[in-house]
């Protein structure tokens, strides 16, 4: 690798009601000093744990493999967010069900992840409309 390194990717929903939390996101996690590419795409871990196209898998893994292998990126945040459209037709928004469906796709997005980028840590995290965060195990 010869370019510029950083720490982090994250990978966050295009939901424009998330901006400001973007950025206070990733000073909480101490990721702005060492550098974080950013990748955003609506519904960020259903693409990657059971995608409705084969093409958004590949997509946000290319992006992923890009950062990786452009900017030794080591680091991989997942955050998918309360009241999501890319979730909204499993009619689950704002219960205990919609945070188990996260959560499900959250961690098999983080086991195909593994398995694709071995050397990288994958954490995963849910976030409230309001800005709480919460990481999924």
């Amino acid at each position: 690798m010869t370019g510029p390194k950083c720490r982090a990717c994250v990978v966050y929903c295009i939901d424009f009601r998330l901006h400001d939390h973007l950025h206070r996101f990733v000073a909480e996690q101490g990721l702005e000093k060492d550098g974080t590419d950013i990748v955003r795409v609506a519904g960020v871990a259903i693409n990657l744990a059971r995608p409705k196209r084969t093409y958004f898998r590949d997509f946000v893994m290319d992006q992923l493999e890009a950062s990786h292998r452009l900017h030794n990126v080591r680091e991989i945040y997942l955050v998918n967010h309360e009241d999501c459209g890319a979730y909204g037709e499993e009619n689950v928004a704002d219960s205990d069900m919609e945070l188990e469906t996260h959560k499900r796709d959250l961690q098999q997005a983080r086991a195909l992840l593994k398995g694709r980028l071995p050397d990288a840590t994958i954490v995963a995290f849910f976030q409230r409309l309001d800005g709480r965060v919460e990481e999924i195990d």
